[in-house]
């Protein structure tokens, strides 16, 4: 909510920080003209004659201890505990009973607070769930009931028995309608909002299946390859370092065949967790395909990137697996350093390389790309274009 500068500290005041905590207060101000609207009612009657002012006063008196408890009550965070933070029910009740008891008070003027009471439903259509829609319409069905039969027995003279029977079967019908109408709205706003949730854990799952490795929960190929040339291009613009890493786990094939794939997958599990919690946060790890896994070390040189993978797989020597004891897994890696004007595809050929020379060596161990290596450049076609006399020196 935009606001003057002037006005926000007041609703800050009045509101409260907390969003959800500002709306309900916002739905509990809200209610407040039925409030406004019940006691301009109370002593317009008196100014006509039709109210006793002590009735009037107990009535304006009732009024405002129940809006400014509920007031109170959402305001301090305390309702926030409940599963309604708005008390819509018992606010909703006290507030239709003390209309009703002014229905018995106001002669003439019953109809006005029966239009306050079908306010009443409508607002809370919006909070109640439909089961209590209806009870609430029935009670408030079963108040004029007592009200017209109370009055009918007082006040025979004013308020006959037909008058009474009247106001009963139009204002009952009435709220009995309005409440069932309210009941199927609400009914309607929370499959609504039901189906609205289900599609944002559906599109959750999307995103996670789009971007995230099924069963490793790292980031899949696609992504890393984003965020990769991302890197790249963020590296050509200041300069900084930029390393990867390219990891392939020892004898995968061996542990599949004899230990299952179950123990395979518990490996790669085991391995993504280990790595995620040794590598910084900046750090970003995928699963480049099968058992073989791409780290990026963002403003990290060769010899750091070196140290970071050394920690990684002295760490991974030691990992033990759920449900597997004695399974032990190492891997080997190839880490690189990229050159201005590197593609990701370059970069991660010269780790590829020195991947394959620590496998060379006895693997369980990392290896550098040469850091004076530098992609071959394209070669020049010119000359293979040039037309024949060109190349002979000859003119045309």
């Amino acid at each position: 909510m935009n606001l003057p500068p002037w006005l926000q500290t007041p609703a800050r005041w009045l509101l409260g920080t907390h969003a959800p905590m500002r709306r309900h207060v916002i739905f509990v101000l809200a209610s407040s003209q039925l409030y406004i609207v019940n006691l301009g009612i109370f002593w317009h009657s008196v100014h006509l004659g039709l109210m006793h002012p002590p009735f009037a006063a107990a009535l304006t008196w009732a009024s405002v201890v129940t809006y400014l408890s509920v007031f109170a009550l959402v305001r301090s965070g305390w309702t926030q505990r409940l599963p309604d933070p708005v008390l819509t029910m018992p606010h909703a009740l006290v507030s239709i009973g003390l209309c009703i008891l002014a229905y018995t008070q106001l002669g003439e003027h019953r109809a006005s607070v029966l239009i306050l009471v079908a306010e009443a439903l409508v607002m809370c259509m919006f909070r109640l769930r439909p089961t209590q829609m209806l009870s609430l319409g029935l009670a408030s069905v079963a108040m004029l009931l007592g009200a017209v039969i109370w009055l009918s027995w007082h006040d025979p003279v004013s308020y006959p028995a037909s008058t009474g029977l009247m106001h009963f079967v139009i204002g009952g019908s009435t709220l009995l309608i309005l409440s069932l109408v309210a009941k199927w709205v609400t009914d309607i706003r929370m499959r609504i909002g039901s189906q609205a949730r289900e599609l944002s854990r559906a599109l959750d799952t999307l995103q996670h299946m789009a971007t995230q490795d099924t069963l490793t929960g790292l980031l899949n190929r696609r992504t890393m390859t984003d965020v990769a040339e991302a890197e790249l291009k963020l590296m050509d613009r200041n300069g900084s370092a930029l390393s990867v890493a390219l990891l392939d786990l020892d004898h995968f094939k061996h542990i599949n065949d004899h230990a299952g794939h179950a123990a395979g997958d518990a490996v790669l599990c085991g391995f993504a967790a280990h790595a995620q919690g040794v590598l910084r946060q900046v750090d970003k790890v995928a699963r480049w395909g099968g058992e073989e896994f791409l780290v990026l070390l963002p403003q990290v040189a060769q010899h750091d990137a070196k140290s970071a993978i050394e920690r990684l797989r002295a760490g991974t020597e030691r990992l033990a697996y759920a449900g597997h004891p004695g399974l032990r897994a190492t891997f080997s890696a190839g880490i690189a350093q990229a050159h201005p004007g590197d593609t990701l595809e370059q970069l991660v050929d010269r780790a590829d390389r020195a991947l394959y020379e620590a496998k060379r060596k006895g693997r369980n161990r990392s290896e550098c790309a040469d850091p004076e290596e530098v992609p071959p450049a394209a070669p020049d076609l010119a000359p293979l274009l040039a037309p024949p006399h060109v190349l002979e020196g000859s003119t045309p």
